[in-house]
């Protein structure tokens, strides 16, 4: 039987001594300082042949005793070796933390920097600072002292003010991780909840005539010249109808925000373009006062049996309203990117200069023909390439209807008749849409935060922008509301003015 190669085997053994408990049992610097400083006191009045020391008050070299104390008690913990080495007068190993500082102890016994300032006419301290551990207990009251005597200072200037008497390893990071644990400056400053990109809804992604779902904003004021010079300039608003599928845009133009002007734009807008079947906007009273009349009108014809026919086309063809959760831009960010481009296009075209009615109407037509004219995809470089679909090929009449049967796109056109041609050009499009444009909706532009898991019960900061961060209200929430992808992106809180339904992106941890 052959034998086996025996090879020795290697064991490594790390021992790491937890803190003293002295440093847990405090919640401040001042608090573990004094209590030092009062044993120290004790201590000396115990003792017979001593001058008792009294009051209430401890003295300046009590309390530096009492610092330089705790000082070697954490150096010894964190750098035995270290400190092996430097009472026998020995230069400290490669292997130890502290090989680059050339470390020497001083006449009280405590791990001081040799530095290359011994020159310079600033302090013994500021010269030779105390070497202390980033990540200890101790450090970290330190660090909290200091900030707080700074009011809150931010990373640098603790660290800068900390330097001046020790010297934290890997001073950046302990800050930074003490600080981000800091209450005051975390409800100063809170950050708001981020999850993970979400999935395109499907009213993005499936193929529709055009404007079968919309997106409804308003942008403006916009002011139009007064009819004679002593009268006021009136207000105007401007009404975007964004298509999902296609991305085409129409622009009406609404003399105020009331639900009677919204619904004769939405009107207008229905016989000019088409008949939508899901309607999404916001919170707006005008689109929450625009789905109640149109409930109305619908539970008014249902109950009336002479208008069943008309029921019956509206229960086949109605309008479907969606509200995104109040206060949630980021839920209509189709609609808000197309209110962007549109006033973009306004200040360029008009600048401070007022209009009239007919004037400004006619510049909202051409800034619509310019939005649906652009392409829905990056162009390319090569010139033999097909040209790129704008939004507008798919308004043009008959060549918004769904992919029809048969496929006639391989037939030549000189074999196909009129209405066949149109048909032709519509499946060219929509292929052209599938095959190129809805692949480009792939690419993601930002990388996906960590998820963020709430649970019922959590208490959270309310975000208001219209109060500063410290008075931003507390919650509670109630209820979450997870997405098709099981990520919770709408909770329900309650708080002191009530119930409430927010996105995540309005409200904050609380640590």
């Amino acid at each position: 039987m052959e034998e086996l190669e025996q090879r020795p085997a290697t064991v490594l053994t790390l021992q790491a001594s937890a803190p003293h408990e002295l440093f847990l049992r405090f919640s401040s610097y001042n608090m573990l300082i004094n209590v030092m400083g009062f044993a120290f006191r004790f201590i000396h009045n115990a003792r017979p042949k001593n001058t008792r020391i009294s009051g209430r008050v401890l003295l300046v070299p009590e309390l530096h005793a009492a610092k330089m104390f705790l000082v070697r008690l954490v150096q010894a913990e964190v750098f035995p070796g270290e400190l092996k080495a430097l009472r026998k007068e020995q230069s400290v190993s490669k292997n130890f933390k502290l090989r680059l500082l050339c470390p020497f102890l001083d006449s009280e016994g405590v791990i001081r920097i040799g530095g290359r300032l011994q020159l310079s006419a600033e302090s013994y301290n500021i010269r030779h600072q105390i070497v202390i551990p980033g990540f200890h207990p101790f450090t970290k009251l330190l660090i909290m002292h200091h900030h707080k005597k700074l009011i809150h200072g931010g990373n640098t200037v603790t660290l800068a003010v900390l330097r001046d008497e020790f010297w934290p390893l890997h001073g950046r990071r302990a800050i930074r991780s003490v600080l981000r644990s800091c209450f005051n400056c975390h409800r100063a400053n809170p950050r708001p909840i981020e999850q993970p990109v979400g999935q395109l809804p499907s009213s993005r992604v499936t193929v529709n005539e055009a404007f079968y779902c919309t997106g409804v904003d308003y942008c403006g004021p916009l002011y139009l010249k007064p009819a004679h010079r002593r009268a006021a300039s009136q207000k105007v608003y401007i009404c975007v109808f964004v298509c999902f599928s296609t991305k085409a845009v129409h622009l009406e133009l609404a003399g105020d925000l009331s639900t009677n002007t919204f619904l004769k734009a939405l009107d207008r807008f229905m016989y000019r373009r088409n008949k939508p079947h899901h309607i999404y906007s916001d919170n707006g009273t005008n689109f929450i006062g625009a789905k109640n009349a149109l409930h109305q009108l619908y539970s008014r014809l249902q109950s009336e049996p002479e208008n069943e026919k008309i029921t019956k086309y509206l229960a086949q063809d109605g309008i479907q309203w969606h509200l995104i959760p109040p206060r949630a831009p980021n839920f209509g960010g189709l609609w808000e990117a197309a209110v962007k481009v549109a006033k973009k296009q306004l200040v360029r075209q008009l600048g401070d200069s007022l209009l009239s009615y007919e004037e400004l109407l006619t510049i909202l037509v051409r800034i619509e023909g310019c939005m649906n004219s652009r392409p829905l995809m990056p162009l390319s470089d090569d010139p033999h390439d097909l040209t790129v679909p704008p939004p507008s090929h798919f308004l043009i009449k008959n060549m918004i209807k769904p992919l029809p049967e048969p496929d006639i796109r391989h037939l030549p056109m000189n074999r196909l008749n009129y209405y066949q041609r149109i048909q032709a050009h519509s499946q060219q499009f929509w292929h052209r849409w599938r095959s190129e444009y809805l692949k480009e909706l792939q690419t993601q532009f930002t990388t996906n935060p960590k998820r963020c898991d709430l649970a019922v019960g959590s208490v959270v900061i309310l975000k208001d922008d219209s109060l500063p961060p410290t008075r931003w209200p507390l919650a509670r929430i109630l209820e979450v509301h997870p997405g098709p992808d099981d990520i919770i992106r709408m909770v329900t809180l309650q708080t002191s003015g009530g119930v409430l339904k927010r996105s995540v992106s309005k409200i904050c941890p609380e640590e």
